[in-house]
């Protein structure tokens, strides 16, 4: 058989893999005690085959995505919009990973069933491939599981990836992984990716011989819509209304705010005319009283962001001064972020301390430079706006205080990097039309073997 038939025999590395997942897949509630995420995960599929069984009628020869958690969901989520509005539309499945991916999509469906994924032996594979029959299977981004891949191209269903990311310090890299990765990724029938870079480490490190295009983050085109369809509303209409150059720090965690807790006096005081927008990821009413405490042992001004939109953005009449414009709007509610980013112009993102830094193209696509803290490996567009210059790294706070005195302290500086942001999510517009150009070719030649 050829190298790049999908279909032919493992190699030594896939073979082994093969062997060893059924007793792998056995062991993991033993594990389970001990990983909550893991325990949740097992806990869903409890009847997982007869639910994936029962819906088999209505999804045969479905297009079949597969997701691992809530950003690959995001990226998906255009490609099957689009898919949705062809009168052939075959049905739509999306299988997930993950509980928390699960559940988000639970509360947010977009195609005709989502199911958790079987673990991933060659058993439960196999018998889903030919239970389902899909005409074309899509991975997203990077989770792609090899029995799962064996299933498919056995019995001819085209294997592809969108919006992938392969990170410099990815596991599918290692040498002992590489042999494992390749002979997986020599069954797809394309690889689409987010990057140059991305297509670079496919091709170049891993080794892969089978095409890989760069054809976009679908994820950050869908910010872009949004970006371009929304409209300023209240809250950031009495954020400008404070006046000043606006710093947000967005979807805070507690290291993020010790990180900025110490700088943001000093700040303050070589700035007079820079405010501070809080906004912690769990605004809940503990944790609300706690920053405001630690804010007012430091003698800063706090206001909470519903008194600030409540008077439009004057100075609420408790204020501690009359007339006086708080240091800091604590933000009390969820779903504002997008909005106060609109009036903002420097943005720090949380959770680059613990797992992984939050969302970086909504501060990037409103024009606001964005730091983050050292852990960005979970999104390919942070590592881009920090090689354009829109972005930087902060681990200990003189480097937060610098970055900030930099770019607040001069105009020529912010909008250069203002620009530069704008332009790492602009630049994908057009994913989802070049992913579906790589998609419906293979649908079209499925149809007419079916």
């Amino acid at each position: 058989m050829s190298p790049r038939d999908p279909a032919r025999a493992p190699g030594l590395s896939l073979g082994a893999y093969r062997l060893l997942s059924p007793g792998l897949a056995a062991l993991a509630p033993l594990a389970a005690p001990f990983l909550p995420k893991l325990r949740e995960g097992l806990r869903g599929r409890c009847g997982l085959s007869q639910r994936l069984a029962a819906a088999a009628p209505a999804v045969q020869g479905c297009v079949w995505f597969h997701v691992t958690s809530v950003g690959e969901y995001e990226q998906a989520r255009p490609l099957i919009a689009a898919l949705r509005e062809r009168p052939d539309c075959p049905p739509l499945v999306v299988t997930h990973y993950s509980p928390s991916g699960f559940h988000f999509a639970a509360r947010r469906p977009c195609a005709d069933l989502h199911e958790y994924l079987p673990l991933d032996t060659p058993g439960a594979m196999d018998r889903l491939v030919a239970l389902w029959r899909p005409r074309l299977l899509v991975f997203v981004k990077f989770d792609c599981w090899p029995n799962q891949v064996l299933a498919a191209a056995r019995a001819g269903v085209p294997v592809v990836m969108m919006a992938g990311s392969l990170r410099p310090d990815s596991a599918r890299l290692h040498p002992l992984a590489r042999a494992l990765y390749r002979d997986v990724f020599d069954r797809f029938a394309h690889v689409g990716v987010c990057t140059e870079e991305d297509r670079r480490r496919f091709t170049d490190r891993l080794k892969v011989r089978c095409p890989v295009t760069v054809t976009g983050d679908t994820r950050a085109e869908q910010v872009i819509l949004r970006w371009e369809s929304a409209q300023g509303g209240a809250t950031a209409a009495a954020l400008q209304a404070l006046g000043g150059r606006l710093l947000v720090l967005g979807s805070t965690w507690p290291p993020d705010e010790k990180l900025w807790l110490p700088v943001l006096p000093r700040l303050r005081e070589a700035l007079p005319d820079v405010r501070v927008v809080l906004v912690p990821h769990e605004p809940t009413a503990p944790r609300l009283a706690q920053l405001e405490a630690a804010l007012a042992a430091r003698g800063l001004a706090t206001e909470r962001l519903s008194a600030v939109v409540a008077v439009g953005g004057a100075a609420a009449p408790d204020a501690s001064e009359a007339g006086a414009v708080p240091d800091v709007v604590l933000v009390d509610s969820i779903g504002q972020l997008a909005e106060i980013y609109r009036a903002g112009h420097l943005a720090y993102v949380g959770g680059s301390f613990t797992t992984g830094v939050h969302n970086t193209m909504e501060p990037a696509v409103a024009g606001l430079p964005v730091l983050f803290g050292p852990v960005i490996d979970n999104a390919e567009e942070a590592g881009e706006l920090v090689r354009r210059g829109a972005g930087q790294v902060v681990r200990e706070p003189g480097q937060a205080q610098d970055a900030a005195l930099r770019l607040l302290g001069d105009d020529e500086a912010l909008r250069t990097a203002s620009a530069a942001a704008r332009e790492v999510v602009l630049a994908q517009r057009g994913a989802t039309a070049r992913s579906l150009a790589v998609l419906e070719p293979l649908l079209a030649a499925r149809a007419t073997t079916r």
